[in-house]
């Protein structure tokens, strides 16, 4: 992490997290507050519980849909776990099956890691 945003709790607690957060701000031409912006507006994001719910109705066409905006959201943002779960997900969805009960629950995990940072350190910056 550069050294000029060791001093931004949140930056600090997205890399501890595995987040690749200056891969993340060089998409973002290093603009701090637009990155952050953005990563308060995931928790927005309605991808993850339609993609839920689509997997929960056994549309995996539409569970597809959601996944691979989801990946996208997660690549841009650079939050790596998340999107380290999600890339097999969505190829098993892009050939209409289903996701084993395994991938879905990391995805559940590695979502809530990110929702909780989010959270916790949004106001330590």
């Amino acid at each position: 992490m550069k050294e000029e945003y060791k001093n931004d709790k949140f930056l600090v607690a997205l890399d501890a997290a595995g987040a690749d957060v200056d891969g993340a701000l060089n998409r973002f031409m290093g603009k701090t507050s637009l990155y952050k912006k953005f990563m308060k507006k995931f928790l927005e994001d309605r991808s993850y519980p339609d993609m839920l719910e689509s997997l929960a109705g056994h549309d995996p066409e539409e569970a597809f849909r959601q996944a691979h905006t989801l990946k996208g959201v997660a690549g841009n943002l650079g939050i790596n776990n998340l999107l380290a779960v999600l890339v097999p997900m969505v190829e098993v969805l892009r050939a209409g099956k289903e996701p084993s009960e395994e991938q879905v629950s990391a995805c559940k995990v590695e979502y809530q890691r990110i929702v909780d940072i989010i959270e916790r350190h949004w106001n330590e910056s």
